[in-house]
């Protein structure tokens, strides 16, 4: 057997090996900047984007083997198909279609906005909502870097803050998504409203559900502000700032997939801070993960050579000689070890909820956080549990820097092996990508057979990982594996 055992050498051979072509945005980047300012306001959009000036020579290009846009309403159309029927006028309100379902996720949003609350000071404030406002100004340079822990994290917020990493801060950019359509398909009303006001100004069947919700909102904290009088007529469903944290934190966990586990936990805990605030619904966010990822397979199939690739090399080269410089170690994965980063030098969080109700203090606790937050603790419909997994297009692309050894279809067994059960809220309408556990995907343990194939997945709550590793790679260019990369579009 021949594990990769320098995870750092691995990820910095492939990245070598990537052709870097000029810049490319897809027609998403394209499109999506008057969406945004229609779904956020201009004010949140312009916060959005980081003020730092594009990489001289980049500008687009067409290429024939772009992924085309997610077809965002679709891809969320469980929710009006199974539990709300959107209002359309005045007269035709919207109306409850599941109850039992929209009881849970009503009933949660008020157990979690509760939660942190909790403890509140003379001015309102406790350590959870304070996060949960920072998260709220919609800004990737203030919500990513602490998923990479205390040290890491701030070698990351000063190269940002510093413009020594553009092309980190150009993926943040451009790797967007716009919830625009599918919010003007749901209308769902914020928990805070009074509920049974439609978008019209309507009537909305809510089948006994309470019009208003006992939900307690946060004050501002300096310049970081819920947002409350903004959101009024914005549809809840799906939640835009959760879209937007995991644009970015599947991104980063890509980058770094060694600590892919605790990105993922934090960039869970951004869409959970939505709750906490009082403006979204547990259902919101898991329609935010979808589209999120979803945006990120787009992305990175389409921009692999030309902005991922670049992006990953530029900040693992800048975190590895800031480690270099202070003494942990000379390679990315020697700091991780130093540093404790994948324990308790790592990112971590106290936080408690009935849905989180553990603290995430290493890899496994954030692995099992994480995969908690994907179902919301919702009920499997068990005519539905047991369904096969396909990965959807341009996942396995999401997996490339992880494992550079394996080919197209094997990066899709592993989203396979780690994938969430059917039968969850939102899995039937998501073309995959509602089932995909990036926490578990990205960090793991693979073996392959003397075929080639995936025939073992350890994840990280299963066993200690120092990163993403392949056992047997030798086997992994035999038989028709080479070929999928090529049958995938890859590039």
């Amino acid at each position: 057997m021949t594990p990769f055992p320098n995870l750092s050498a691995v990820v910095v051979s492939a990245l070598v090996r990537v052709r870097v072509r000029r810049r490319v945005r897809t027609s998403t980047a394209r499109a999506v900047a008057a969406p945004l300012a229609a779904a956020l306001t201009a004010a949140a959009v312009a916060s959005a984007v980081l003020a730092v000036a594009p990489i001289p020579g980049t500008l687009p290009q067409a290429r024939a083997d772009q992924l085309p846009n997610p077809d965002w309403v679709a891809l969320l159309a469980d929710y009006e198909k199974d539990y709300w029927k959107a209002p359309t006028s005045a007269q035709d309100g919207g109306k409850v279609l599941d109850k039992t379902v929209m009881r849970r996720d009503e009933d949660l949003a008020v157990a979690i906005n509760h939660k942190g609350a909790e403890g509140a000071d003379a001015e309102g404030l406790t350590p959870q909502r304070k996060r949960a406002l920072v998260d709220s100004d919609l800004l990737p340079r203030e919500t990513m870097p602490d998923a990479l822990g205390p040290v890491l994290g701030r070698y990351m917020s000063e190269g940002i803050n510093e413009h020594k990493l553009g092309r980190v801060i150009d993926l943040f950019r451009f790797n967007v998504a716009s919830t625009y359509l599918s919010k003007r398909a749901a209308m769902h009303p914020r928990p805070y409203l009074d509920r049974s006001v439609s978008t019209y100004n309507g009537v909305n069947d809510l089948a006994g559900l309470p019009a208003t919700l006992d939900i307690k909102e946060s004050p501002s904290w300096g310049d970081h502000i819920p947002g409350y009088s903004n959101l009024q007529k914005n549809s809840s469903y799906p939640s835009g700032h959760t879209t937007m944290a995991y644009s970015w934190g599947v991104a980063l966990a890509g980058m770094i997939p060694e600590l892919a586990p605790q990105i993922m936990a934090r960039t869970s805990e951004a869409g959970n801070n939505r709750i906490v605030l009082g403006v979204h619904y547990p259902l919101d966010i898991m329609g935010g993960r979808i589209g999120g990822s979803a945006q990120n397979g787009q992305y990175w199939h389409n921009e692999f050579g030309t902005s991922v690739a670049p992006a990953a090399r530029q900040l693992r080269g800048y975190l590895t000689e800031r480690c270099k410089a202070d003494g942990h170690g000379a390679t990315l994965k020697a700091c991780i070890k130093d540093l404790k980063a994948t324990g308790e030098g790592g990112y971590t969080n106290a936080f408690l909820d009935p849905v989180a109700d553990e603290p995430v203090t290493d890899q496994a606790s954030a692995v099992r956080v994480y995969a908690k937050r994907m179902t919301y603790g919702f009920a499997q419909d068990k005519a539905e549990r047991g369904r096969p997994f396909t990965a959807p297009r341009g996942a396995a692309d999401v997996l490339r820097l992880a494992y550079p050894q394996l080919h197209a279809d094997q990066r899709n067994a592993i989203l396979a092996k780690t994938a969430l059960d059917s039968g969850y809220p939102l899995w039937k309408s998501s073309d995959g990508w509602q089932r995909i556990d990036w926490a578990k995907a990205l960090c793991a343990r693979v073996t392959l057979d003397a075929d080639g194939d995936v025939v073992k997945v350890e994840t990280a709550d299963e066993t200690r990982l120092d990163g993403p590793t392949v056992v047997n790679a030798q086997y992994a260019d035999r038989g028709d594996h080479p070929a999928s990369d090529a049958a995938a579009g890859e590039n």
